[in-house]
């Protein structure tokens, strides 16, 4: 199964145009509106996930998302030197600063700090041996502007390689709600490149989704200042016709079922047959003599009596 791609053309075409409109009317009154917005890929699941992953999917991109003038942070497990310049010295020019897990933990350790990062980058990427423990040191303003930084291996033969191939993809993350989203492209772009970004990358997301297909309810696409336009909705289960002959099939409990009720309740009126002897052999047993009663004692003398008559 996969998206109708006239649909999600023509709802491409249908956003860009909203998001070109709105960004002409706040540049008429505002100095500081943004040239592009980002916009995200929502999927809406039937039923919750019970776990929450903290590493994202990768998930490819036809038309990468992040160009040569984006600002991407590359953040490291060593603290050695040697490594963090060799890091600066790839030739991938999104990579605009390096910095260690220590740094984070001493130089960016005010809330001030953290948010003047998070506003200075675009994309955060990271060595997959500490991504785990990331959450704990990021704190929740990472969270909010959705920028956790998404795994890469440091230890690849061809680094630069691997780095480029994180810039082009988009990455999903699983959360413990019914509502995800995934960046998925720019009001910059193209409607036929943002709608074969939308096709390519819901292919590769209903395959990471518990139950796939049928445990996405809807689909949609959004800015950041725009309602989600839908693009996808998953219609209800067909009603079931219940008949007269379904209904005594459904009420009438199965034979095995009805042989097993009846012999366990012949078990039971056993054990409780045999259970009953024992207990009067206790009670008489451990009973002690009734004592007379005074009208029995006198019975007795009346018969005597009327014998000597």
């Amino acid at each position: 199964m996969s998206l109708n791609h006239e649909l999600v053309l023509k709802a491409s075409k249908a956003l860009l145009s909203y998001a070109e409109k709105k960004s002409s009317s706040e540049q008429n009154t505002s100095l500081f509106a943004d040239d592009e917005e980002i916009v995200h890929l929502v999927i809406s699941l039937k039923k919750i996930s019970g776990k929450e992953r903290h590493k994202p999917y990768r998930i490819p991109l036809r038309v990468p998302l992040y160009r040569e003038t984006s600002s991407v942070c590359l953040i490291t497990k060593g603290t050695e030197k040697t490594s963090v310049e060799a890091l600066k010295e790839l030739k991938v020019p999104q990579i605009k600063e390096v910095i260690t897990v220590l740094q984070l933990k001493t130089e960016y350790k005010s809330y001030e700090a953290r948010r003047q990062l998070v506003a200075m980058h675009d994309l955060f990427l990271t060595d997959d041996r500490v991504v785990n423990s990331l959450p704990e040191i990021l704190g929740v303003k990472f969270f909010k502007a959705k920028k956790t930084p998404a795994p890469v291996n440091l230890l690849a033969s061809d680094l630069e390689k691997e780095i480029k191939r994180a810039l082009s993809c988009t990455y999903y993350r699983q959360g413990k709600g019914t509502c995800n989203a995934a960046k998925i492209g720019t009001t910059a772009m193209a409607a036929p490149e943002l709608a074969d970004n939308i096709q390519g990358a819901m292919d590769v997301i209903a395959k990471c989704v518990p139950k796939g297909w049928d445990n996405i309810q809807a689909v949609g696409i959004k800015t950041g200042k725009s309602l989600t336009l839908p693009i996808y909705n998953s219609l209800p289960n067909p009603p079931t016709i219940i008949t007269t002959a379904s209904a005594k099939t459904e009420a009438a409990p199965p034979k095995e079922e009805s042989a097993k009720k009846t012999k366990k309740a012949e078990t039971a009126a056993a054990t409780a047959a045999a259970a009953k002897p024992k207990q009067d052999k206790k009670q008489k047993k451990g009973s002690l003599p009734r004592p007379s009663t005074a009208a029995e004692k006198a019975q007795p003398k009346k018969r005597a009596t009327a014998a000597a008559v």
